[in-house]
């Protein structure tokens, strides 16, 4: 028999002993680096540290189906398992497609190139059993979330590498050179006694690495000092602006980011409230009309599925949303009180509390 999917048999004594325990296949996901975006070198770890902030907030959220089915939670476990992957495409590509393959019960991105037509419209090609879920920003503009931070990400990129080009190559710390100009005589540094200095130097004292080192000439040279004035270029005050618009346009409070001042506990408590409240929430809608679709997808495929499953989540075991929540339900006790006290005393707006009644009953 079939129960939601399955294949239910008897078990039959011994039986385990002729036939191996069938254990089906692994998810398997595939790792896809976007072709359409610049690559950027020096701002990889700037970028997985915002894409991991988020994904691990995403990791708190815990999911619910409105009938326990195996298949219901099979969905979930795979959403939990994926956000990092899930969000990093979000923000390159600006969509998702995920395949639903019901006879091996599998759950696994796909990798949709899009492109344009002589119109401008997007065309993605989909197969049967894939699903399509546009972000917020793709659905409303037709771009990525990278595509509008392409200037920002260029900018850092381009300052992480002037700053590494300047650690490498600043220049002569200083120079050597002969006393007097024996030249005449012969007596002057051949290039095998300014080698040998060098690397006596560089043992001793130098820099490994990089040409900042001393410069050593073969006769009587004059040393002038020109000096990279590095502080006013303001190359950490430039980095740091620039990872607070990326951190503001991707909806991250930069309280929360080790690049920048350390907060108090109170501001921090708060921008995490605003991060959850906002960015996660925002993030859990978008997933929570994914699992519908998948849903849709598994029960056209079953006869023994609903056509329908309600998807929802919370933000129980977050300390900074459950004090949240402890307040609202605080408020909402007193609305509650106060609307009852209406409805019982004041008969000609009795169905104007029942109704806000109803809505605080609803809302919790």
């Amino acid at each position: 028999m079939r129960l939601f999917g399955y294949d239910i048999k008897k078990h039959v004594p011994g039986e385990e002993k002729k036939k191996k325990k069938y254990l089906p296949p692994p998810a398997v996901i595939q790792y896809y680096e976007p072709t359409s975006v610049p690559f950027y070198d020096f701002a990889r770890s700037e970028i997985l540290d915002a894409l991991r902030m988020i994904s691990s907030r995403l990791s708190n959220l815990r999911w619910s189906a409105e009938v326990p089915f195996m298949a219901a939670q099979k969905l979930i476990t795979f959403l939990s398992e994926d956000y990092l992957e899930l969000v990093r495409r979000l923000f390159y590509d600006g969509y998702l497609v995920i395949a639903t393959r019901p006879q091996l019960h599998l759950v696994s991105i796909q990798n949709r190139p899009a492109h344009r037509d002589a119109g401008g419209v997007f065309i993605i090609s989909l197969e049967e059993g894939e699903v399509f879920l546009p972000s917020f920003t793709f659905r409303a503009t037709g771009h990525s979330d990278e595509w509008y931070l392409r200037d920002k990400l260029h900018f850092l990129n381009t300052i992480n590498n002037s700053d590494l080009n300047l650690i490498e190559n600043y220049g002569a710390m200083g120079m050597l050179s002969p006393e007097v100009d024996n030249s005449v005589a012969g007596a002057f540094f051949s290039e095998d006694d300014i080698k040998e200095m060098h690397e006596r130097y560089r043992e001793t004292y130098g820099v490994k690495l990089g040409r900042w080192q001393v410069m050593i000439t073969p006769r009587p040279t004059r040393w002038n000092a020109i000096e990279l004035p590095i502080a006013a270029l303001q190359l950490s005050e430039k980095r740091l602006y620039t990872l607070q618009a990326i951190y503001t346009a991707l909806g991250i409070p930069k309280e929360l980011s080790t690049y920048f001042e350390n907060a108090k506990y109170e501001n921090r408590n708060a921008a995490e409230l605003d991060f959850y409240s906002s960015t996660i929430q925002s993030y859990g809608v978008l997933f929570t009309k994914l699992l519908k679709q998948l849903w849709r997808c598994l029960a056209r495929d079953n006869s023994t599925l609903p056509s329908t499953m309600e998807f929802w989540f919370d933000f129980e075991g977050v300390p900074a949303m459950a004090e949240k929540k402890r307040e609202l339900e605080t408020s909402a006790r007193e609305m509650y009180l106060f609307w009852q006290q209406v409805r019982d005393t004041d008969p000609e707006n009795a169905e104007t509390a029942r109704l806000r009644i109803k809505d605080i009953i609803e809302n919790l």
